[in-house]
């Protein structure tokens, strides 16, 4: 954290006093603060939605591939996956799952404060790598002893039908393209989530939730945990 900007005027103030009592609570060095107008604060951000506080920090540590397939035995890959609220939502649910999080560098969402904010501040705990071809990303995930299933309404298979328990990395595409040829051809297997109405698919990230925690079931590796995550 480089530099704090916080608005001007009494609410500024108490934000400064809670940042300084948070630095001392952890023993951190109180960084630099400077303070801008509300204007002049949403012209910096891009956005009139700051709550009076932002900071300058360094560009987003996406994780190293390697150190992700190394250090997981469970993964999401995104297809082309645009919308940054859906990306922010599913980077929270992978990080509450333990799961490390693929995505392409190009056509597709990266992180950028929008996607903070729609992780609720998952993203700064989560595994994240951004690849330069997501389907050489899965064919080294599979040279690491990865399965691969894609997400895809016409599969035969229901997700329930699969193993779980060994490393697995699901591959979930956007709702208007899915899964590219590619990227589909590189699947293990296709699974299906069933829908009894009249929509024809899951918003991209429910679907993620849904597969990451079929296989935390089937792993059980949160039946100690303390709490429910609610």
């Amino acid at each position: 954290m480089h530099t704090v900007l916080l608005a001007s005027g009494e609410g500024g103030e108490r934000l400064e006093l809670a940042l300084r009592a948070w630095c001392a609570a952890d023993a951190r060095p109180i960084p630099p603060v400077r303070r801008l107008s509300p204007t002049e604060l949403g012209a910096r951000v891009k956005t009139g939605d700051h709550q009076g506080i932002a900071a300058e920090v360094d560009p987003y540590p996406y994780a190293d591939l390697d150190v992700l397939l190394r250090d997981h035995s469970l993964l999401v890959a995104l297809d082309e996956i645009q919308d940054p609220h859906n990306l922010g939502a599913v980077i929270r649910t992978a990080e509450g799952t333990s799961a490390g999080v693929l995505i392409p560098r190009h056509r597709a969402a990266a992180v950028t404060p929008a996607v903070v904010k729609a992780s609720a501040g998952a993203s700064e705990h989560a595994a994240v790598a951004q690849v330069r071809n997501l389907a050489d990303a899965l064919t080294q995930a599979k040279q690491a002893g990865f399965w691969i299933y894609g997400a895809t309404a016409e599969a035969e298979s229901l997700y329930t039908g699969q193993d779980y328990r060994y490393p697995s990395c699901f591959v979930v595409g956007s709702e208007g393209e899915g899964l590219g040829r590619r990227v589909a051809s590189l699947c293990d297997a296709m699974i299906r989530l069933p829908l009894a109405g009249s929509v024809c698919s899951l918003n991209v990230s429910v679907s993620a939730g849904v597969l990451l925690y079929e296989a935390v079931r089937q792993r059980g590796e949160l039946s100690a945990a303390s709490g429910d995550g609610s």
